[in-house]
């Protein structure tokens, strides 16, 4: 069977030379958790460009949004600077020469780690590079691709990887590079993984940021890109932050936000005679269900900031978090769009159940062609070449098996041509066996 074949293929190419399909983004551009083991969106101070579509502070993090991005000379970022890039609940990055700064992605189970996948999954390249300083706050496009590789800020390291890698130290965290993910293998998909750096000495002003992942090669790359500002010191930093209420702590040398210190109830002779012991707020809304249909998980969390334990005081104690099912009902539509803009669109493509025996693929035709699509959970199927299909059709295969795991296949797409606002009935769908 072709989709046996492919994905006995990949899995060997995989083993042999760590040539695979890979996917991810940056998430978060300042956080708060040095090699941090879960995500915990209020440890996030700022987003990438564009995160309030993307990388929602309230959404499922790592869940296949579009946001992954192969750079090229004139279009180096995913998504052109605006002034709706950022937003009160999503703000732009604020550094300082000399800080720690820790950078939050998903590992789309892109690690080597014996216990859960193999030692020959690649990382080649993980570097953040920059633009010029700004000479509007409100840029319109972008450098060109060399240009941000022409300003290197900082130089990530890459992960080990490979044959002459021992086993444990595929398992031992924390790793430079990409695969810093101590908990991957609870979660291959949507695990946390955190980069480290440190800024180096520049001129204050705003800057556009890029982060470069190199995954098969150097020439294999990912990229993400979001606006700093650059201030002089970290009190000139920390005044921003206050004008935004979040955390003004830095990462401190254990790599975590320095906590309050847990007090045993009725023991209070260590602690400050000010101390005051953290309360939990009220539960938040119900986030985003993580599937339109098919079954999904919903959370809401809930703060310990009513008040935030003080002076030694202790912590508050119990979960933060609260999750639920949603949206257990079938899947009845073959295709949901999830969000919508102008002349663009996010959605699913479901899969239904049972998949057909044999060999198949999955034809998409849109009403019309796209200037940029992108799908996850999928590829396109460039096989049969002489073949020739439709403007706005595109043709997909799932050759790994982590892939045909998945109940849908998800598509960003932004469609400059269409007339009208596009719709999931304008959009068909069929399986063709092969």
């Amino acid at each position: 069977m072709l989709h046996k074949f492919l994905s006995t293929l990949a899995v060997g190419l995989a083993l042999m030379i760590g040539s695979v399909h890979g996917h991810s983004w940056i998430a978060c551009t300042d956080y708060l958790e040095e090699n941090g083991a879960d995500w915990n969106p209020d440890l996030c101070r700022a987003f990438p460009r564009d995160g309030h579509r993307f990388v929602p502070k309230t959404g499922l993090f790592g869940r296949d949004t579009g946001y992954d991005y192969h750079p090229n000379e004139n279009t180096p970022c995913k998504t052109m600077p605006s002034a709706t890039a950022y937003n009160k609940e999503h703000p732009m990055a604020v550094y300082y020469p000399g800080q720690k700064i820790i950078l939050a992605h998903p590992t789309k189970n892109h690690v080597a780690d014996v216990r859960c996948t193999n030692k020959f999954i690649p990382d080649n390249l993980n570097k953040i590079y920059r633009s010029g300083k700004l000479d509007t706050p409100q840029p319109t496009k972008d450098p060109k691709l060399s240009e941000f590789r022409s300003n290197q800020v900082f130089d990530l390291g890459i992960s080990p990887f490979g044959n002459d890698i021992s086993d444990e130290r595929t398992r031992t965290y924390p790793k430079t590079g990409f695969q810093n993910a101590p908990k991957f293998c609870d979660n291959p998909d949507k695990a946390l993984a955190t980069y480290t750096m440190i800024l180096p000495a520049m001129s204050p002003g705003r800057y556009t940021f890029m982060w470069a992942w190199g995954f098969n090669s150097v020439q294999d790359l990912y990229s993400t890109c979001w606006e700093v500002d650059i201030v002089a010191s970290k009190a000139a930093r920390d005044q921003v932050l206050r004008d935004r209420e979040p955390s003004t702590s830095d990462p401190d040398g254990e790599g975590t936000v320095t906590p309050a210190i847990p007090v045993t109830p009725g023991r209070r002779s260590t602690v400050a005679a000010n101390a005051v012991d953290g309360m939990w707020n009220t539960w938040g809304s119900w986030q985003t269900c993580s599937r339109p249909c098919g079954g999904g998980i919903q959370r809401r969390i809930r703060r310990c900031n009513n008040p935030q334990p003080r002076n030694n005081g202790a912590p508050c104690v119990g979960s933060r978090v609260e999750t639920r099912a949603c949206n257990t009902q079938e899947c009845s539509q073959d295709i949901v769009l999830t969000e919508k803009w102008n002349r663009g669109a996010n959605g699913h493509i479901n899969l239904k159940t049972p998949r057909p025996s044999g060999d198949w693929r999955v034809v998409v035709r849109f009403p019309c062609s796209a200037e940029r699509i992108n799908f996850w959970n999928a590829i396109e199927d460039e096989r049969i070449l002489s073949e020739a299909s439709q403007p706005g059709e595109y043709w997909l295969i799932q050759p790994e098996p982590w892939m045909q795991d998945k109940a849908y296949i998800g598509f960003s797409a932004e469609f400059p041509s269409c007339t009208g606002e596009l719709e999931a009935s304008n959009i068909v769908t069929e399986i063709q066996l092969l």
